[in-house]
């Protein structure tokens, strides 16, 4: 077969496996027209993974090709699946996959080929060698259409054998509901290149440009390079006394300014209730990384962790600082926000003291759960756009902008968080908090608001001026 590389990703020309000859644009999977149809799909049963059984029905509902689609009704379960071993030997010779499914709300509906070699598992090995797509469905008829190709030589390629096994699942899926799936087929259409984005960044007038925040960091990194300077070890009582002395400095101008350590379990963060604990941290990891059928790692929430990974885009956590206790209409003089990493000992790949590194803080607009955050929803029933949450565009899940950034600084981090609060306090957005990830050049394992010794946890550090 003929390659071509296009926008990052292997396509194959779409040429017949068995004859050789060129494939037709579109080849027709399942139907559901006849009776006969449905006798080959059976519920998926797996020796370690017990799921409620799915109820399969023939249905003249939702039908997008002929009068008929396959009803499946589910009985609550993790990913409730059905599948099928009547697969066309075809799949390696088109580019693109389509079906049409008609969902009763928002939700999360995958689809799985398996070849002849692939696994199952959440290892590497086992999630390359199938393909898997999810879809995020709105209510109603959505029509799903999935690259076919993978990069690498992952699956769908003839190394991995012949097609032997399609299957349909559903994330969480309530008791009772059914989903109508019709018309599922192979075309030769060429997947869209992806589409270029802008990113702001707060306090400049810089615009970034790429495919997603993870291109928009890498670029802001390279654009930074030459100012970059080994960053000084700094101790917390160091961070918090260079702070102090910056208060000390603005009270000479501002008499009325106010000094705030917003961090879970100290005390005198609220002048008007000087022995007041704070409490307003919350914080939960998840995973987005790859491949599609990385589903078991997308699903976990880690809000009740202690320690989270923070790296690139798709492996970090959602952070929120409540900010209620600073006034609508205060002047924002300074702020900080302070992660420490409980690991201290660093991989020399990831060294922010060798080389150059980047850290950016993306602002969320949903109002997510501490403890039913993942991948695929920000509470539960309520889903992302895309796994992870998709930048950019109508009613986004992160805004374009980076309201703070700058490079990694040891144990101790602390980056300029003015901006960061302005846009809260003084911008009047609604403060759904953020993400910090970085440009793949650093890497930390950092405490989270859950950590044992108050000390560790990340905080906010804010000096303003009531009104």
């Amino acid at each position: 077969m003929t390659r071509i590389l296009l926008a990052g990703l292997v396509f194959i020309l779409a040429t017949n496996v068995v004859s050789g000859q060129p494939a037709a644009k579109e080849k027709l999977l399942y139907s559901f027209e006849t009776a006969a149809d449905l006798k080959n799909w059976s519920n998926l049963a797996l020796p370690k993974e017990k799921e409620p059984a799915v109820k399969i029905e023939q249905s003249t509902e939702h039908a997008t090709n002929g009068k008929h689609s396959l009803k499946l009704t589910f009985d609550g379960g993790n990913w409730p699946t059905v599948t099928t071993t009547q697969v066309s030997d075809e799949w390696l010779a088109y580019t693109m996959f389509e079906a049409d499914v008609h969902a009763p709300r928002e939700c999360l509906v995958g689809f799985t080929l398996m070849q002849e070699k692939s696994g199952r598992g959440s290892g590497w090995d086992a999630m390359i060698s199938r393909w898997t797509y999810t879809a995020f469905l709105q209510p109603g008829t959505n029509r799903v259409k999935a690259p076919l190709p993978q990069p690498n030589d992952y699956a769908i390629h003839a190394k991995w054998g012949k097609p032997v096994r399609f299957e349909i699942l559903m994330y969480t899926p309530h008791r009772g509901e059914s989903i109508f799936i019709d018309n599922i087929r192979l075309t030769t259409e060429k997947a869209p290149p992806k589409e270029k984005k802008q990113f702001t960044v707060a306090g400049t007038d810089w615009v970034l440009t790429g495919e997603s925040s993870a291109n928009g960091v890498i670029e802001l990194g390279k654009k930074l390079k030459s100012k970059w300077t080994k960053p000084k070890q700094r101790t917390l009582d160091e961070v918090e006394g260079e702070f102090r002395a910056q208060f000390a400095e603005l009270k000479k101008k501002h008499p009325r300014a106010v000094l705030a350590i917003l961090r879970d379990g100290e005390k005198g963060y609220d002048p008007g209730n000087p022995d007041k604990v704070y409490a307003g941290w919350k914080d939960a990891y998840f995973t987005s990384h790859g491949p599609d059928g990385n589903n078991v790692e997308r699903a976990a929430n880690r809000g009740k962790s202690t320690t989270h990974e923070i790296f690139m885009r798709h492996r970090s956590p959602m952070m929120r600082v409540d900010l209620s206790s600073i006034p609508a209409d205060a002047d924002i003089l300074a702020a900080r926000l302070v992660v420490i990493r409980s690991n201290p000992k660093i991989l020399d790949q990831h060294n922010p003291e060798a080389k150059p590194t980047m850290w950016v803080v993306e602002p969320c607009n949903r109002p997510w759960d501490e403890y039913e955050v993942n991948a695929f929803q920000f509470a539960k029933d309520k889903f992302w756009k895309r796994a992870g949450g998709a930048t950019g565009g109508k009613d986004a899940d992160f805004e374009p902008i980076f309201l703070a950034h700058g490079p990694g600084q040891g144990k101790v981090n602390a980056w300029d968080f003015t901006h960061a609060i302005r846009y809260w306090i003084v911008g009047k957005h609604a403060n759904h908090g953020f993400m910090l990830h970085g440009d793949s050049h650093d890497y930390m394992t950092a405490w989270s608001r859950e950590a044992p010794e108050v000390r560790n946890r990340p905080a906010v550090l804010v000096i303003y001026e009531p009104k």
